[in-house]
C-alpha cells in the first residue's frame, strides 16, 4: 500500500524541481520521467519529474530503468545479464567494469616507467611493486560520465578494473624490460664467446 501511495503522490505532484531526463518503467507497463540518483540492491533512489522530493522505489517493482545517456539497465531476472564470482550481481558495476576497459589509458607512465626501469634488473621490482600495489589516482581514471561515477555501484567497477588494467600493464613492461636486458646480456654473452 506504501508503494502505490509514493506513486500516486509521485504522479499528482505540483512542484517543479527536476529537469527530467530518466525513464523508470515499472513492471506494470507505467513509465516515471525522473532523475534516478542511485541504483541501490534494493531499492532505487529518484526525484520525479514536478517534485523537488527524493524517494525511492523498489528494485522488485521496476523492469528497467532508462538513462539520458541511452543506457538501459534492466532489472528484471530474466533480462539481467549472468553473472559470475563473488562479486555483487549489479548492472551498474559491470556497466562500470566495461567502461574502464574502454576509456582507462592512465596506466601508461607506470608501465613504460617501470619497462625502463626493469633494465636495471632486479632493481625494476621496486616501481613494478610499488605502481601495480597502488590504485590509479581519480584524474587519471579517464572515466566519460560524472553522473555514473557518482553511483557507488558504478565507481566501484570502473576503479577495480582501471586497477586490474594497471597491474596488468605494469607487469608486462616489466617483463618486457627484464626480457630485453636478459635478451642483450644473452647476446652479448654469445658473441663474446664466439670471438
Amino acid at each position: 500500500m506504501k508503494r502505490i501511495l509514493v506513486f500516486f503522490i509521485l504522479l499528482t505532484s505540483g512542484v517543479s524541481g527536476v529537469n527530467a531526463q530518466d525513464i523508470i518503467t515499472l513492471r506494470s507497463g507505467e513509465e516515471v520521467k525522473s532523475k534516478i540518483i542511485r541504483l541501490n540492491q534494493k531499492d532505487v533512489t529518484f526525484v520525479a519529474e514536478n517534485s523537488s522530493d527524493t524517494v525511492f522505489l523498489y528494485r522488485d517493482d521496476i523492469s528497467k530503468l532508462t538513462y539520458r545517456s541511452g543506457i538501459i539497465i534492466y532489472l528484471d531476472q530474466t533480462e539481467m545479464p549472468t553473472f559470475t564470482g563473488g562479486q555483487a550481481s549489479d548492472s551498474l558495476f559491470v556497466l562500470g567494469q566495461a567502461d574502464a576497459a574502454l576509456y582507462y589509458k592512465g596506466y601508461r607512465p607506470a608501465a613504460i616507467g617501470t619497462m625502463f626501469a626493469s633494465i636495471y634488473f632486479p632493481f625494476g621490482l621496486i616501481p613494478a611493486i610499488a605502481c601495480s600495489s597502488k590504485p590509479p589516482a581519480l584524474y587519471n581514471l579517464g572515466y566519460k560520465d560524472q553522473e555514473l561515477m557518482k553511483n557507488a555501484n558504478y565507481y566501484d567497477g570502473y576503479t577495480r578494473k582501471a586497477h586490474e588494467i594497471k597491474k596488468k600493464k605494469v607487469w608486462g613492461g616489466f617483463a618486457i624490460g627484464t626480457g630485453f636486458i636478459i635478451g642483450m646480456v644473452f647476446i652479448m654473452s654469445v658473441v663474446a664467446t664466439t670471438y
